[in-house]
């Protein structure tokens, strides 16, 4: 079975909402879903400012670190990182900034990839930082699958590029049931390109 990996950075939660639903519907889809994190020394110190970082600090701290050994047994490498200063954050541009010796040996090169941010009131900003993920996508040589257009659903006006969910000023506002039906709509996309077929199990 092919096997993507969701690698994400999550402050809040709402990332680590996002990714964890995603698994779910992508597992649903038939495609073997595993859920990383970046590394992060300071959630603790969140912890102790912000009552939503408090709602799923545990699950975060629970979930494996990604390293590039996860990226090479990866068919598909979705990234799922707050927006900060339309940029993802300090952490996963660490985490990124750690793969670079990956763009000479081109050992990433026609994977599958896909992204998501949660930032606080601009789709735009959100969008800049998925474009910032895409960029290094592109450096790796991976295949990009866009979320797209879909006049079939409400999709928030959503960026043709990824997802991004707003949150609010406090970070307070999780997402919503409808932003699950526009992730339902990507899981069907993403899973088009790794799901096995069922005769073949």
């Amino acid at each position: 079975m092919k096997r993507c990996s969701i690698i994400i950075h999550s402050v809040n939660g709402n990332c680590f909402i996002m990714a964890q639903y995603l698994q779910e519907l992508m597992q649903d889809r038939n495609c073997d879903t595993r859920l990383y994190r970046v590394q992060d020394d300071d959630l603790h110190i969140w912890a102790n400012k912000n009552e939503t970082t408090n709602d799923f600090l545990e699950d975060i701290l629970a979930l494996p670190y990604a390293d590039t050994e996860i990226l090479h047994k990866s068919d598909m490498i979705i990234l799922g990182s707050p927006t900060m200063f339309g940029n993802v954050t300090g952490e996963m541009k660490t985490f990124l900034d750690s793969t670079f010796p990956l763009t000479e040996d081109r050992s990433l090169e026609t994977k599958f990839f896909a992204c998501f941010t949660s930032c606080t009131h601009s789709t735009c900003e959100g969008a800049h930082a998925i474009d910032s993920m895409i960029y290094w996508a592109q450096n790796m040589g991976l295949i990009h699958i866009p979320f797209g257009v879909h006049t079939e659903i409400d999709s928030h006006n959503q960026p043709v590029a990824g997802l991004v969910h707003l949150a609010g000023k406090e970070n307070m506002i999780r997402p919503s049931v409808k932003l699950g039906e526009v992730m339902a709509c990507y899981a069907d996309q993403l899973a088009a390109y790794i799901q096995d077929d069922e005769d073949d199990e």
